[in-house]
Parts: C-alpha cells; structure tokens; sequence
C-alpha cells in the first residue's frame, strides 16, 4: 500500500507555456505526490481553466508526444502522423522537472476507444450483428488492436514514466461513443447489450477455434433483436444478466461471453509483460463503476464489458476504480466492494468538483473516510477543470 500517495490525473494542458518547476511545485503545496499525465486520449470539448478560461476541442485517439514506432510490432495498427505531436519537448521536460522535485510521473491512456485509428482501420473495429461498424470502438480480439497495444504499452514505458493508468482496455457498449449521439427507439439494458455485442471476424474466429458455434450464435442474435427493430423493446425494465441472455439466445451466449473475457485477459497479460520487462506498473482504470451509478457492486457487472476481474487481477499493479458518487455512503460501499472482492492495491478516483461534491466538507468526510478503510493513495480527477479553490480543499482534505 502506498501510504499518503495522491496523483492528480491531467492533460497536457496544465503544463503548456507553463514553468513545469513551478507548475510541478503548486501541486506538490497542495499534496499532490505527482501526476497522471494524459499522452493518448479520446475527443471531448472540455471547458478548463487553468488554460483560460478556456472551451477546447480534444482531438480523438490523440498522442500528446512523439511516438517511437519502432516498439510497435509489424502486424499492429500505429498512430498516424495527424494524430500526434511531433516533438517530445513537452514529456522530456516535464519528466526532468518530476525528477528533481522527486514527482512521481505517470503515463494515463485510453486504448480502445480511439476513432482516430477506427475510422483508418474499420475492420478493427467492434461490428455488430447487424454489420454496424463503431469506429470509436477498437475490438480486442483484432491482430491489429492487439499490435496497438502491445506497441503503446512498449512505447510508453519505454519513456521513463513509472506506471500507466491504462483506461478502456476492453469492450464497450453501444453509446457513449460519439458526439450527438441518436437513438431514438426506447432501448432496454438488454437489447442495447445484444446491439454491441461484437461479431467481427476475429471475435467469431476466436470462438469457433474453441468449439463455439458463431454462425448459430449470429442467426440467435439476429432473430432476438428482431422484435425490437420492428415494433417494440421486449425486455425493458427488466435487468440485464446472463441468465436473461441464456433464455432468450441459448446456452451459446455464455461461451461467448467467456471468449470475450479470454480475449481481454490476454491482452492484459501481454500488457502486464511488456510493462514489467521495462520496471513499469500497470495501473486498472477500472470504469464499471459508471456502468450504473446506483449499483455499489460494479465488478459484478464487469462481464458486460468482457472483463474477468479475477483473472485480470493477475496482470496489474492496482485497481483504480473511478468512486463518482456523491453520497458519502456510496463511496465508501465502493470502495469496500473493490477492497473485498480483489487482491491488488485499491486507488479510489474522486472528483473533488461537481457533480460528485459542492463542499469542502463534504470532500474532506470521503478522503477521511477512505483512509480510515486503510486506503493509501487517492487520486483526483481532473486538474484543468479545477478551481484554485478545488486544490485547496483536496491540499486541506489530504493534511
């Protein structure tokens, strides 16, 4: 356990036409131990203030540092030169300003959901039964995403930092990819679940190489989804679980799922790897906790995204679950699910800002309470939104 650790995640943003001595001496004033620094991330229009104010565009699938495709192996999807920075100034200084304030740096990357590499290789992207491609998608399973993976991870611990806090190393649902996002059909956890659910050619070679049957499995998917594309969802307000799934397509689905989850595992493996080889920890952004904001057991629902946690528990560091919630209680039943079903170190992610808090106490009872669950490290999400206020009450709540 790290004890009396806190890193604040951030773009690269904060230390633009900044002193990084300086910028890296305010956040250590407020107890801050060092940074997750933002070098590949996804679009947003993001309002920010420590740039500003300012409302500013981030660009999809983006890596904010030159990268070195050597470490990206010949069969793998690479970033595009559109799609980075072609200096290294920004990461080498603020690397030489964390190492002499003795500031931890870390690396933070979101992988799979990248439309920048999806709409260059739409074959690797997640496909449904429909034949839908979701470019903001990357599929797992894929030879390319694979080679993705491994080259980033490669890369990234190749540059110095000491962990990465690896986001969206998974399967995604149907929404939450794109900007104006249109569904206009009434469209229940279940039928948005089967929607999603990939059936790309690397998803279906996979399961039948393990003695799945896709082509049954497909015509099963089609067929279940057919009464929703005609007239109406039959399974609204019911919930989502894989007993549901077996009755309505068949003891088929639940091989599936468990491919999908071997897939994921073995990505995190090869991650896991690579990472160790170089004396880099990995770190699991673990977003099942936004899958349902009223469920206080997500792990339980990390099948929906294809991940085992059991098993991909034993290719990282740490859990770092992102603990959004704005009653006191809520955080604390959170944490105590993550602490209680898994073995690694549990790092919770707070949001000292609205939506999650609107008081200096109300932050101070949930890092107090934290600790006292005998939490070492909580980490703070995210610095450019922040008010100078924010980073008084995280220094106060911390001390």
């Amino acid at each position: 356990m790290t004890v009396g650790q806190s890193h604040l995640f951030a773009f690269t943003h904060t230390f633009r036409d900044q002193d990084h001595d300086r910028v890296i001496a305010e956040l250590q004033a407020s107890g801050a131990t060092g940074v997750n620094l933002a070098l590949n991330y996804h679009a947003s229009r993001d309002f920010l203030l420590r740039q500003g104010p300012s409302l500013v565009y981030q660009s999809d699938g983006f890596h904010y540092y030159k990268p070195d495709l050597t470490h990206y192996p010949s069969t793998g999807f690479y970033p595009d030169k559109k799609d980075h920075w072609n200096s290294n100034d920004l990461l080498d200084g603020v690397l030489g300003s964390a190492q002499r304030a003795n500031f931890d740096l870390a690396a933070w990357a979101v992988f799979l959901h990248n439309s920048a590499i999806g709409k260059a290789h739409p074959e690797g992207t997640v496909t449904n039964v429909l034949g839908n491609h979701f470019l903001s998608e990357l599929c797992p399973s894929n030879p390319g995403v694979k080679g993705y993976v491994e080259g980033l991870v490669a890369d990234l611990s190749s540059r110095g930092i000491t962990s990465i806090a690896m986001e969206s190393l998974h399967f995604h649902g149907a929404r939450h990819g794109e900007h104006h996002e249109r569904f206009f059909l009434e469209m229940s956890p279940t039928t948005e679940f089967l929607f999603s659910l990939c059936f790309c050619l690397a998803c279906t070679t996979a399961f039948d190489a393990q003695g799945g049957d896709s082509a049954q499995l497909r015509s099963q998917v089609e067929k279940a989804l057919t009464p929703f594309l005609d007239e109406a969802d039959p399974w609204l307000n019911l919930a989502l679980t894989e007993e549901l799934l077996r009755e309505i397509i068949g003891e088929n689905i639940s091989a599936y799922l468990r491919s999908r989850e071997n897939t994921v595992t073995e990505l995190y493996a090869k991650a896991y790897q690579i990472a160790q080889a170089a004396g880099v920890k990995l770190r699991l952004v673990d977003q099942t906790p936004l899958l349902d904001f009223s469920d206080n057991s997500p792990l339980d629902s990390s099948w929906l995204i294809g991940v085992n946690y059991r098993e991909v528990e034993k290719y990282i560091d740490a859990f770092e679950p992102l603990v959004y919630r704005a009653e006191l209680s809520d955080a604390i039943a959170v944490t105590q699910h993550f602490q209680e079903r898994v073995s690694k170190e549990v790092i919770p992610i707070l949001r000292p800002t609205f939506p999650d808090n609107r008081s200096e106490n109300g932050l101070s009872a949930k890092v107090s309470s934290l600790r006292s669950l005998g939490i070492g490290e909580i980490d703070f999400y995210l610095l450019d939104t922040m008010r100078p206020r924010d980073l008084q009450w995280i220094k106060r709540a911390l001390a």
